[in-house]
C-alpha cells in the first residue's frame, strides 16, 4: 500500500492538518521579513561632502537645511565620477570656488525618507555604492549554499528539526546583522541569512507537501503564497514607522522568536519517519493526525504494509536532461524561463526605487499585486493551459517593463501603475513556470531537471541587483533587460508542448515522444473522436 493511500483513512486535508499547515505556514513571514527588508535596509539616500561649518537648520524645514548645507560645498555641474547619479562625490577646496576635491570632512546625509540605512552607516557612496548591491548579491548568493545545506541537513537529521533550526538562524542573523558595526560583518551575516532564508522556504514547504494528501498540495502551495504576499504588506507598514535599518531589522527578527514554540507541538512527518526505518513514530503521528481530524483510528494492518516507494527505482544519469534531442530542447527552453522569471522579480523588487515613488507605498502595492497575482495564477493554470499562461505572462512582463523605459519620470503614478502590471504577469510567471516543469520532465529525472533549472535561477537572482546598479551608467539599462529576458523566453516557451490534462511522462523515452507536434495530433484525435460521438 502506498504511504499516500493512508490520507483516504486519517483525512485528505482535515482540521487537524489545515490548524498545522497554517500555523508552519506562519514561518513564511520570517522568510519575507528577511528577504524583502532589503529594500529598506539598503535604502538610497541622497548626499554630499559635509561643509566644514554647517548652517543653522533651527528654523528651516528639514529639506530646506539640507539644499542650504549643500549649495555650501556641492559643485553645480559636479562631474566628479563617471557614475550617473553620483555627481556628489567632491567639493570645493577652497572659498574661491574655483577648484574641487574629495571630501574632507566626511559625508552628510538626506534623512527625509530614511532615518539611516547601511548606505548611511558605512559610507556607501561614490567609488563604495558598488557594496549595496554587493550585499544584495551576497543574501540572494546564500541560496546556493542553503539550498544544499539544508537540502541534505531535511533528509538527514529530519524535516522538523531543520525547519525549526533554519528558523532559528535566520531570527539569530537578523538580530546580529542590525548590531554589525562594519560592512564586512553585515555581508557575512547577510549571506548565512540568505542560506538559512532557502533553507527554512525549502525545508517548510516540503513538510507541508508531506501533510496532506497529493490533492490537496496545490491548497497549501497557494496559502504558502499568500503569507508571503500578506508579510510584504506588513512588512511596508512597519518599516513606515521604523525608518532605522539597524531597530527595523532587531524588531521585525525579535517579534517573530515565539513562533520557536512552535517545535514543542509540531510532529515530526510520518514519510520522513517511515523511509528512515523509525515505523513505531510514524504510525504514532499518523495517529495524531487522524485523531485530530476525527477521523476513525487506521487499522494496524494498513500501518504494517505502507511502503513509501512511490515508483520503481530506475537508474538515470543527470546527463540526460541534456542527452537527448527532446529533452535538450525542453532543459534549454525551462532553464532560459526560470533564469527570466527570477531576474524580472528580484529586479523589480528591489528596484521599487527606481520608480521614483515613494518606497513603503510601492512596497506595500507590490505585496498586493503579488497576492492578486497568486490568486490568478492558478485559474491560468486551468483556463489557459501551462504553456499559453507561461508565454503569456512573460510577454506581458516584459512588455510592461518596455514601456516604462518611454515614460518620462515626472510621471509617477503611470510608471507604478505600468511596473505593478509588470510584476503581477512576472509573479504569476513564477508559479507556472513550478508547475511546467514538473510536468514536462518525466519521473526518472524530474528531480535533477528542477534542481538544473533552480539552480539557474540563482544566478539570475544574484546578478539583479548588480543590473539594479547599471542605473547608473544608464537609467534604462535595467529594463531593458528585465523586458528582454521576459519577452524573449516567453515566446522560446511556445516551443514546448501542453501539459495540461496529459498524463507526466515517466520514462525518458515517453518524455522523447511527447512534443508539440505529437500534442497537436493527440488534440486532433480527441477532436475527431467528439465529433463522432456527437453526430452517433
Amino acid at each position: 500500500m502506498k504511504f499516500d493511500d493512508v490520507f483516504v483513512y486519517i483525512g485528505e486535508y482535515g482540521r487537524y492538518q489545515k490548524l498545522l499547515s497554517l500555523l508552519m505556514c506562519a514561518l513564511v513571514v520570517s522568510n519575507t521579513f528577511s528577504n524583502i527588508s532589503t529594500v529598506f535596509i539598503s535604502g538610497t539616500m541622497d548626499h554630499h561632502c559635509k561643509p566644514p561649518d554647517e548652517a543653522n537648520c533651527s528654523e528651516l524645514y528639514l529639506g530646506d537645511c539640507w539644499n542650504t548645507n549643500g549649495s555650501m560645498s556641492l559643485p553645480p555641474d559636479d562631474k566628479g565620477t563617471l557614475l550617473v547619479n553620483e555627481t556628489k562625490c567632491r567639493m570645493y577646496a577652497d572659498d574661491n570656488k574655483t577648484e574641487t576635491t574629495t571630501c574632507k570632512y566626511g559625508w552628510t546625509y538626506d534623512r527625509l525618507i530614511f532615518e539611516s540605512t547601511i548606505v548611511s552607516e558605512f559610507d556607501l557612496i561614490c567609488e563604495d555604492s558598488y557594496k549595496v548591491t554587493l550585499s544584495q548579491s551576497m543574501y540572494l548568493g546564500g541560496f546556493f549554499f542553503g539550498s544544499l545545506l539544508f537540502g541534505f541537513m531535511c533528509d538527514y537529521f529530519g524535516r522538523k528539526k531543520t525547519t525549526f533550526l533554519s528558523f532559528f538562524l535566520l531570527l539569530l542573523m537578523g538580530v546580529l546583522t542590525g548590531l554589525s558595526t562594519s560592512y564586512w560583518f553585515y555581508a557575512i551575516c547577510r549571506f548565512i541569512a540568505g542560506a538559512a532564508d532557502i533553507g527554512l522556504a525549502i525545508v517548510n514547504f516540503t513538510y507541508l507537501n508531506e501533510l496532506v494528501a497529493p490533492s490537496e498540495r496545490a491548497k497549501v502551495s497557494a496559502i504558502f503564497g499568500c503569507y508571503w504576499c500578506f508579510a510584504i504588506m506588513i512588512l511596508s507598514v512597519i518599516a513606515f514607522f521604523i525608518r532605522a535599518w539597524d531597530t527595523l531589522l532587531l524588531v521585525v527578527s525579535i517579534i517573530l522568536s515565539p513562533f520557536l514554540l512552535l517545535y514543542l507541538f509540531v510532529p515530526e512527518s510520518a514519510r520522513w519517519l517511515l523511509v528512515n526505518g523509525q515505523v513505531e513514530e510514524a504510525k504514532r503521528v499518523i495517529r495524531q493526525i487522524a485523531k485530530g481530524n476525527n477521523a476513525k483510528d487506521v487499522p494496524d494492518e494498513i500501518l504494517d504494509n505502507l511502503d513509501v516507494n512511490d515508483s520503481e527505482k530506475i537508474k538515470t544519469n543527470p546527463l540526460d536532461i541534456i542527452r537527448y534531442p527532446e529533452m535538450r530542447k525542453k532543459t534549454a527552453c525551462m532553464t532560459y524561463c526560470w533564469f527570466a522569471v527570477n531576474l524580472g522579480y528580484y529586479g523589480l523588487t528591489y528596484g521599487v526605487e527606481g520608480l521614483n515613488v515613494d518606497v513603503y507605498l510601492g512596497t506595500f502595492v507590490g505585496g498586493v499585486t503579488e497576492l492578486l497575482s497568486n490568486l490568478c495564477g492558478w485559474y491560468f493554470l486551468q483556463r489557459f493551459g501551462r504553456r499559453n499562461s507561461l508565454a503569456g505572462s512573460l510577454v506581458s512582463g516584459g512588455l510592461a517593463c518596455f514601456v516604462n523605459i518611454w515614460i518620462p519620470l515626472e510621471l509617477i503614478a503611470v510608471r507604478t501603475t505600468i511596473a505593478m502590471i509588470g510584476k503581477f504577469f512576472i509573479t504569476a510567471a513564477f508559479m507556472v513556470v513550478y508547475v511546467y516543469t514538473a510536468e514536462l520532465f518525466p519521473t526518472s529525472i524530474r528531480t535533477t531537471g528542477l534542481g538544473f533549472c533552480s539552480f539557474w535561477s540563482r544566478v539570475a537572482a544574484v546578478l539583479a541587483p548588480q543590473v539594479i546598479f547599471l542605473e547608473k551608467v544608464w537609467k534604462a539599462l535595467p529594463l531593458v533587460a528585465f523586458s528582454f529576458t521576459a519577452a524573449s523566453s516567453g515566446v522560446l516557451s511556445l516551443l514546448l508542448p501542453e501539459t495540461l490534462n496529459v498524463p507526466l511522462p515517466q520514462t525518458i523515452q515517453e518524455a522523447e515522444l511527447f512534443t508539440r507536434k505529437t500534442h497537436r495530433q493527440m488534440n486532433g484525435v480527441k477532436k475527431d473522436t467528439t465529433t463522432q460521438q456527437d453526430q452517433s
